[in-house]
């Protein structure tokens, strides 16, 4: 009897299964599957090490020049292609440019600058100037402003985009390539909640600078107090605790935004601000509800000024005799803006034969009049009415002076006052109506402050 064979075929002539057919060719070939594993092993190994070379970027300098180079070239591409469009800046792809930034030169005009740095035709120069009409002045454009250039990446290097800064937020696009147009833009402001606490030793700006605080914190926390607070008698040992927001551009600070709530501590009281919207504005009370913004400021100037002589009697500093001194010296230098510190009418502009130089006097309301005195020039006219904080003129070294500074001078119904102790009303207090909201405010930005305080 013939012993049966076993049939691993279909009967099409194809293997039942792979795995019979491996056992086949094992059996009358017994190094195949060790070259299979082999064959196995090397692909596999070969795809993690592209991975890897992938995910951590190019080998050193040397390491693997002959054979890699190819592979490299993929991973370059791979990632050229998945980034594509993520990184911008204005806006822009920037990979798919290449990026030139400068500053505006003294004396360089838009026409100059895209024709002689980037030999654009000055055909598109003109058509550029006049889709600009209407959307941004071209003589605006300052020396020392940066610009970026958004040049093709072959060996025209033409000039795609041209993008000019106008200040840390507001940006102008000229396009040139596909299209010609001119646009203006903002970039995108983030703000972070802030606290910040100080103790004074010799000025407020000098605390802000040792801090590494915004510096023009500083500058807000004074006009905040402008009303109630001498900056220039501040004394060794007071402090002051602030909530406020700073703004970001990408990771770069552009300033203080919001400030929430300060407290002040001067000569061993405590200020307390707080901001709150009330008749369609926001504004700043105290913790008793009183505004903060009064009819009359306490200086003309702003707080980086000091006091050289007060008002009262005292050696006059060139006639050398002991007269009254009607006024408060402050040394500032030459240029200084001096503000209104009361809404008025300007009834006195020009020379003082007196000694007072270029002089400027307001009038103001409830029989208040105030004088500036050594002004190098004027900002405003004689007859021209002011609102509260002004600018009316530059400080200056004009008359009677043995030196750069203001002399600020006080009249209430004809007769001179000492402006340092001068108390004026404050403007409307918070409403009955807007109580319950502004003790709501209170409590929470203190609630905040003290978690800060308390870290």
């Amino acid at each position: 009897m013939t012993r049966p064979t076993r049939n691993d075929t279909n009967p099409g002539g194809t293997p039942r299964s792979y795995a019979s057919l491996f056992r086949r060719i094992a059996r009358r070939h017994p190094l195949v599957p060790v070259f299979l594993l082999l064959l196995v092993v090397i692909v596999v190994l070969g795809i993690l090490t592209g991975f890897r070379r992938c995910a951590g970027g190019r080998e050193p300098q040397g390491g693997y020049a002959a054979s890699g180079g190819a592979s490299l070239e993929a991973c370059a591409r791979l990632d050229s292609i998945v980034l594509r469009g993520r990184e911008k800046a204005y806006g822009l792809p920037v990979d798919r440019y290449e990026i030139e930034r400068g500053e505006i030169e003294s004396g360089e005009t838009f026409s100059r600058l895209l024709n002689q740095r980037y030999d654009v035709n000055i055909a598109i120069v003109n058509r550029l100037i006049a889709l600009s009409k209407g959307k941004f002045e071209l003589r605006d454009i300052r020396a020392g402003h940066t610009y970026t250039a958004f040049l093709a990446p072959d060996s025209s290097r033409a000039l795609c985009y041209l993008v000019y800064e106008r200040n840390k937020t507001d940006y102008v696009t000229f396009a040139l390539c596909d299209s010609l147009y001119v646009r203006v833009d903002s970039k995108e402001t983030v703000s972070e909640e802030r606290y910040a606490e100080g103790v004074i030793n010799s000025s407020l700006s000098a605390t802000i600078a040792e801090q590494g605080l915004p510096y023009d914190l500083g500058d807000r926390m004074a006009k905040i107090y402008q009303s109630v607070i001498e900056f220039f008698a501040l004394q060794k040992g007071d402090r002051f605790r602030v909530l406020y927001e700073e703004q970001y551009i990408d990771t770069t600070s552009i300033g203080v935004g919001t400030i929430y709530g300060v407290e002040f501590i001067h000569a061993g009281k405590s200020y307390w601000a707080y901001r709150f919207y009330q008749d369609n504005e926001w504004g700043y009370w105290d913790d008793k509800g009183v505004n903060l913004k009064q009819s009359m400021l306490k200086a003309p100037l702003s707080f980086s000024a000091r006091v050289t002589s007060k008002f009262g009697t005292r050696i006059h500093p060139i006639k050398r005799i002991r007269r009254q001194h009607n006024g408060v010296d402050y040394a500032c230098p030459v240029g200084t803006p001096v503000h209104a510190v009361a809404s008025g009418v300007v009834i006195k502009r020009g020379w003082d034969a007196g000694g007072g130089g270029n002089r400027i006097w307001i009038k103001h309301a409830q029989g208040y009049e105030s004088a500036y005195l050594h002004l190098s020039r004027f900002a405003v006219q004689q007859g021209q009415r002011v609102a509260q904080g002004q600018v009316i003129g530059y400080s200056g070294n004009t008359g009677a002076s043995t030196g750069p500074h203001l002399d600020y001078r006080l009249r209430k119904n004809g007769k001179y006052i000492n402006p340092l102790t001068n108390t004026s009303q404050p403007s409307t207090p918070i409403r009955s109506a807007n109580k319950e909201a502004f003790e709501q405010v209170k409590r929470d930005v203190r609630k905040v402050m003290e978690g800060y305080g308390g870290k």
